[in-house]
């Protein structure tokens, strides 16, 4: 008799992905669809899968390709500044998941591409440890390991002339940052280390990597870098206030919120990083009012850095705002229930100007005309919207009969109701 073996496999999604793109950066011209699938140890369908779902994420954050067939073997292409920050997001994130295959695969890969002697580690580290001085930072074990590998992927790419390119204004900018000085010496002692010419872009990509590196803490931010921020953010905080005519009960509390995602956006928009917000469709969709007035707010912030928010960064930003509006007044979210008849058109255009009243979240539920007037509004709802004729119920809730343009008293009437406590 036989135990059954599971089918399951070894690893998880996020294992598989993580290893799947690391294996694409290895100092190989190609990869084959067998070799990623022996290594995952699943079959091609799924590794074909996986290929799928990577090629989309880097494409959508770092505007890299996965070209290649089953037959030829894959490769990633793409600027190599492009490169470099897609891999430095993904060897964290590897790190955290899966650190076994970044130490026995992908670390030891660029060590003999680089010709890294067992004895040279030691000086490897020692370089780590000076930066990290000059910087004054505290790195993790973590960031240790990831600093090691990463800078032997800097070095292997730098030895083939695959140098990172910067414009004038990004130039600049790093020129600018409190970690260039601290990364000067870090350069040169990886020139030496390995025996190449130094490259002013390889040191501008040191000073990119630290500033992609930095935890962003409001409570200890006291370089110039930092203050400039915080007031810049201070003034979107105020903007926002007087566009919208709604206060903030904590400002602080918000500027520390806003500080952590802003901090990192001002570099992401700067070198075209992309981000993740699963609900900027629905911010949009939902709360169209208090996404232009959070663009708007946001405008003389984006003239002075010089950057332009994309919908998602700017999303994000209207999410931590229309949460601390409502938790600064005490709010609760809304009920409001549209009555619906037989022009689904106009109640969805009936829907977009609610939610073009205010800034607060409103959970808006459709319900026939007929089941109202037969059973009335169910239980928590605040206000009632028919665009149709309805005879008045003698009972609350509110009912409101729109017609479209709403008026302005009309318009004024229903805010009053949406914002009321």
């Amino acid at each position: 008799m036989s135990l059954e073996t599971s089918s399951a496999p070894e690893f998880s999604g996020q294992q598989r992905r993580c290893h799947l793109l690391l294996m694409l950066y290895a100092p190989v011209p190609s990869v084959q669809l067998e070799t990623i699938g022996q290594i995952n140890g699943v079959d091609l369908l799924i590794t074909r899968q996986d290929i799928a779902e990577v090629a989309s994420e880097i494409q959508h954050f770092h505007h890299l390709e996965i070209s290649g067939d089953p037959d030829e073997g894959y490769q990633i292409q793409g600027s190599e500044l492009d490169l470099r920050l897609c891999l430095l997001q993904w060897l964290r994130r590897a790190l955290r998941c899966s650190p076994e295959f970044v130490e026995q695969h992908f670390g030891p890969q660029f060590q003999r591409a680089i010709q890294l002697q067992h004895q040279q580690l030691p000086a490897l580290e020692l370089c780590i440890n000076q930066c990290e001085q000059r910087l004054n930072r505290r790195f993790e074990q973590r960031d240790r390991q990831f600093l090691q590998h990463y800078l032997c992927y800097c070095v292997w790419a730098s030895q083939h002339q695959r140098h990172p390119q910067f414009d004038r204004r990004q130039h600049e900018w790093l020129q600018s940052k409190p970690e260039h000085l601290a990364t000067v010496g870090l350069h040169q002692a990886l020139n030496q280390l390995f025996g190449q010419p130094g490259d002013s872009r390889e040191r501008d990509f040191l000073v990119l990597m630290f500033t992609l590196l930095k935890s962003h803490s409001y409570q200890s931010s006291d370089s110039p870098e930092d203050q400039r921020l915080m007031a810049a953010i201070g003034q979107v905080v105020e903007r926002f206030q007087q566009i919208s005519g709604m206060h903030f009960s904590s400002q602080e509390g918000l500027i520390s919120q806003l500080f952590a995602h802003l901090a990192p956006a001002v570099e992401r928009c700067r070198f075209a990083i992309g981000i993740d917000n699963t609900l900027l469709e629905e911010v949009v969709r939902k709360y169209p009012r208090l996404m232009r007035t959070t663009q708007e707010a946001l405008a003389p912030f984006e003239q002075e850095y010089e950057i332009q928010f994309s919908r998602e960064e700017a999303g994000l930003v209207a999410i931590s705002f229309g949460a601390w509006l409502m938790q600064g007044n005490a709010l609760h979210e809304k009920q409001i229930l549209l009555l619906t008849l037989d022009n689904p058109q106009l109640e969805e255009e009936v829907e977009y100007q609610i939610r073009e009243l205010t800034l607060l979240p409103l959970n808006i539920k459709y319900q026939p005309l007929h089941d109202y007037l037969l059973a009335g509004a169910p239980q928590g709802i605040t206000l009632v919207i028919s665009p149709y004729a309805t005879p008045n119920q003698e009972q609350p809730p509110t009912l409101i009969i729109t017609e479209l343009p709403l008026e302005r008293q009309q318009r004024k009437a229903i805010r009053a109701l949406l914002e009321s406590h």
